[in-house]
């Protein structure tokens, strides 16, 4: 059913490896009011459990979603998959293992009168996290710095949460949809979209109206704590590389994350450290993904060598 004073919005839920609450994601999904237009569930899992199977093809049968299997699993592509499927002209984008208030949906929508905004930050509620003081810093490391658990409204920010943001699906398309070069784990992707809608000039709101509970179920999902064990070495650092390469170079940040932040997250984790005569492939596996990342940006050398420099210096302004 579609409101005929509101854009049509969709929700799509990229899945991977969840089950039961998954099942609880859709249901609460298809119980807002107002609902939206359209469900998609971009299913990467390879096979569900039964239960979640029959659900999810009865819902699909029913109309009720659309489900989608999408191969092989690459959150980015998962997200394209969702923005060349929808038809509809605002979607929401949301994790498989939230828990949504009633009117969640019209929460987001309500800042699409505002013909200039792009995109949608939603405030993301972590259950083991306090709300963060708020402070200012270069727009460039809202992906860093700016608290998506925030409860103040801010205009012209350069970040959203992957597992809660709505886009205005013919503006994005514009700038190219999300990036499948991110590759490995599904890390700094969102943090890429967001900071390519803000150099194009396209508003993003954070809204902590719109506001959902991340519930970080352990099993399925892309964390890197499940990952890494599944990864070659070189894929646990590549999302971090890449985006630094991409958005942050060649300012002090990208020293920083190369030389120490990086260093420190990926040769230096834990399990190697614990085990040091892996440290050296480790440190072998990260010089090799900073020359496939460089060279895959030279290659599209659009992606830093020409952007805009009108807001590389730009800083924020909270409170709005």
């Amino acid at each position: 059913m579609q409101f005929h004073d509101r854009p049509s919005v969709c929700i799509a839920i990229p899945t991977y490896n969840r089950e039961s609450v998954l099942v609880e994601t859709i249901r609460q999904v298809l119980v807002q009011n107002p609902p939206a237009d359209e469900v998609l569930v971009i299913d990467q899992t390879v096979g569900h459990e039964p239960q979640t199977e029959t659900f999810l093809f009865n819902e699909d049968k029913c109309g009720r979603i659309r489900w989608i299997k999408q191969g092989p699993p690459n959150l980015p592509a998962a997200r394209n998959r969702a923005l060349e499927e929808t038809n509809c002209e605002i979607l929401i984008f949301i994790d498989d293992d939230v828990e949504l208030p009633t009117g969640f949906v019209e929460k987001h929508l309500k800042n699409y009168s505002n013909p200039k905004v792009v995109s949608v930050a939603g405030r993301i509620v972590q259950p083991w996290k306090s709300v963060p003081t708020m402070k200012t810093w270069p727009r460039i490391m809202d992906h860093r710095f700016f608290p998506l658990d925030s409860i103040e409204r801010v205009e012209g920010v350069a970040s959203f949460g992957g597992g809660n943001h709505s886009i205005r699906v013919h503006e994005f398309k514009k700038i190219g949809g999300y990036d499948n070069n991110y590759i490995g784990w599904a890390y700094r992707e969102d943090s890429d979209a967001s900071i390519r809608i803000w150099k194009a000039d396209g508003m993003i709101v954070f809204d902590p109206d719109a506001c959902l509970i991340h519930l970080g179920v352990p099993s399925g999902g892309c964390r890197l704590e499940v990952n890494k064990k599944l990864l070659p070495e070189w894929k646990v650092s590549f999302p971090a590389t890449y985006f630094a390469i991409r958005h942050l170079f060649p300012t002090r940040w990208f020293w920083y994350d190369l030389l120490i932040g990086n260093v420190r997250r990926y040769i230096l984790r834990k399990d190697n450290v614990f085990r040091p005569w892996r440290l050296p492939w480790a440190l072998i596996s990260y010089g090799y993904s900073f020359l496939l990342a460089m060279r895959l940006c030279i290659n599209n050398s659009n992606h830093f060598f020409n952007e805009p420099h009108h807001k590389k210096h730009r800083t924020g302004q909270v409170g709005r």
